[in-house]
C-alpha cells in the first residue's frame, strides 16, 4: 500500500471523530458503517502522485448510497424512514457499500503494482502554452453542442461520436492545470465560469461536471501540502456546487418544461438568450421555501438504493435471479455494434427497472428513462453474495483501462487529461450495466485513436 496516499495523522484524527459523530447519532451502526467505507476506498483508490479522480468516482456513488444516513441524523429519524415504504432498505444500504468496496479491490489489484515516472505535474504543466490552448479550446467548444446533439441523429454511430465529444474534456483538463499553475486565475475562470453557463442551456445540464473536475484538478496541485488557505477554495467549490444543484432541482421541472416547448421529450427549441433568459427569471424567484423543497429533492435525487430495495423484495420472491443474463446482455451489446446490428434492440432502462423491482417508473413514452443501476443489476444476476465476485470483475475492468491509458499516454499530465471522461463515465450508483460496458469499450476505442493518430499534433501546437 506504500504506493497509494496514506491517510496521516490529520486522517485518523478525522476518522475517530467522524466515528465519535456515529456512535453518538441517531442512527449510529449505519453512520458507522457510512464514515469507515470512504477511507477504505482512499486506500484502494488514490496513488501517490496520480490524480484523485478514481477515488472520487467511487465516493459520488458512495453519497448515492449514504446520504440519506445523515440526513435521517440531521432530521432526528430512524434511517428507514426517510424512504417509503422500502422495507429492505437496510440490507440495499449494506449490500450497496460492500459492492463498492469490491468495485474498488477490483480496481486496486489492477493498479497497485504499476509505477509512472516521477515527473512533477508542475513541471509537465509548464511545458504547455495555456495561451496556445486557449483557440484550440474554444473551437472544441464552439463544435462541442453539435456534435454532442446531432449524434442521436446518426443511428448507429451515435455512441463513438458522443464518447468522441467528451474528449473535449481532456483539453480542459491541461488548460486548467496551466492556467493553475502559472496563476493565470482569471483566465481560468472567464472560461470556466463561461463553460458553466452555457451548460445550463441544455436538457441536460452538464455544470456539477466542471465543478467535479475543478475539485479534482485543485486537489491534485495541493494534495501534498494541503494547507488551510487552500482548502478554501476547496470548500468554496464545494458548497457553490451544492447550492447550484439544489437551485437546479427546484427549478428544474419547470425550466425544461420550458426547453422543450412543453412536449414530453427531452429535444431543446429555445435559443441560448432564451434559455438562460428564463432560467434567471425561474431563479430569480427562488427564496427559502424554494431552497428547502430543493434541499429535499436533491436528497430524494442523490439517493438510489430505494430501486435495490425494491429489487431485494421482488427477486427472487416473485422473479428468480437471472444468473449473468445482465451481464450477458452488455457484452452481447458490445459485440454487436448497432452500426452492423441495425436491428438491435433498443436499451430501455425503465422498462427493466419495472420488471426487476415491481415498481411502475416513468419511460420513454414520458420523456424520461429510469435505471436501476450496475449494482442491483449485478444483485439482479447473482445475488448475495455473488455479486460481489462480479463487481469485482467490473472493478477489474475499470482497473485495466486505467492502468493502460496512464502508462500508454506521453505523460502522466495527458494520461490524467483523457481518463476525465473515464470519470464521468463510471461515477454514477444508478448507471445501467449495459451502458457502462458498452462505455468502456467505445471509451478505450476513441481513446486509441485519438491517442495514435491526433495527439502527437496537439501536443506540438500547445507545446513551449
Amino acid at each position: 500500500m506504500d504506493k497509494f496516499k496514506s491517510i496521516g495523522n490529520s486522517g485518523k484524527i478525522l476518522l475517530f471523530l467522524l466515528i465519535l459523530y456515529a456512535i453518538t447519532s441517531h442512527n449510529p451502526l449505519q453512520t458507522t458503517f457510512a464514515v469507515i467505507v470512504p477511507f477504505i476506498l482512499f486506500s484502494c483508490l488514490w496513488k501517490k502522485n496520480e490524480a484523485p479522480f478514481l477515488f472520487m468516482g467511487l465516493m459520488l456513488q458512495w453519497s448515492s448510497v449514504n446520504i440519506k444516513v445523515f440526513y435521517a441524523n440531521f432530521e432526528g429519524i430512524d434511517f428507514a424512514e426517510t424512504f417509503d415504504n422500502y422495507k429492505n432498505i437496510q440490507e440495499a444500504f449494506v449490500l450497496g457499500n460492500i459492492g463498492l468496496v469490491a468495485v474498488a479491490l477490483g480496481i486496486y489489484f489492477i493498479i497497485k503494482n504499476y509505477e509512472l515516472p516521477d515527473t512533477e505535474y508542475k513541471s509537465l504543466a509548464l511545458s504547455y502554452d495555456s495561451r496556445r490552448i486557449i483557440p484550440i479550446y474554444i473551437i472544441v467548444t464552439l463544435i462541442y453542442p453539435f456534435i454532442s446533439e446531432g449524434s442521436f441523429r446518426f443511428g448507429g454511430l451515435q455512441q463513438p461520436i458522443s464518447k468522441l465529444a467528451d474528449f473535449k474534456w481532456m483539453i480542459f483538463f491541461i488548460f486548467m492545470i496551466s492556467c493553475l499553475y502559472t496563476k493565470q486565475f482569471k483566465l481560468f475562470s472567464i472560461i470556466a465560469i463561461a463553460e458553466v453557463v452555457m451548460s445550463l442551456t441544455g436538457f441536460f445540464s452538464s455544470f456539477k461536471d466542471y465543478f467535479l473536475v475543478v475539485f479534482g484538478g485543485i486537489l491534485l496541485i495541493y494534495s501534498k501540502e494541503l494547507k488551510f488557505k487552500q482548502v478554501l477554495p476547496l470548500a468554496a467549490i464545494t458548497v457553490s456546487l451544492v447550492y447550484m444543484i439544489i437551485i437546479w432541482q427546484y427549478v428544474k421541472p419547470e425550466y425544461r418544461k420550458y426547453l422543450s416547448g412543453g412536449q414530453i421529450n427531452q429535444n431543446v427549441v429555445r435559443g441560448t438568450g432564451e434559455s438562460l433568459s428564463k432560467l434567471g427569471d425561474l431563479v430569480g424567484k427562488v427564496d427559502q421555501n424554494a431552497i428547502n423543497v430543493g434541499f429535499k429533492q436533491t436528497v430524494d435525487r442523490l439517493a438510489y438504493i430505494d430501486y435495490f430495495s425494491a429489487t431485494i423484495d421482488y427477486v427472487p420472491r416473485v422473479i428468480p435471479h437471472t444468473h449473468g443474463r445482465l451481464w450477458g446482455d452488455a457484452i452481447t451489446r458490445v459485440l454487436q455494434p448497432r452500426i452492423l446490428f441495425p436491428n438491435k434492440s433498443a436499451i430501455d432502462d425503465s422498462e427493466t427497472t419495472r420488471k426487476y423491482s415491481g415498481i411502475f417508473v416513468a419511460g420513454t413514452e414520458q420523456g424520461t428513462s429510469i435505471s436501476l443501476g450496475y449494482v442491483t443489476e449485478n444483485y439482479i444476476d447473482f445475488g448475495a453474495p455473488g455479486m460481489f465476485i462480479s463487481l469485482f470483475i467490473y472493478g477489474l475492468l475499470i482497473g485495466t483501462v486505467y492502468k493502460y491509458v496512464m502508462t500508454s499516454s506521453p505523460n502522466k499530465l495527458i494520461g490524467t487529461g483523457m481518463i476525465i471522461p473515464l470519470f464521468i463515465l463510471i461515477y454514477m450508483f444508478e448507471s445501467a450495466l449495459n451502458k457502462l460496458i458498452g462505455g468502456l469499450l467505445m471509451y478505450l476505442i476513441i481513446y486509441e485513436l485519438i491517442r495514435r493518430f491526433a495527439l502527437e499534433k496537439f501536443l506540438k501546437q500547445i507545446s513551449i
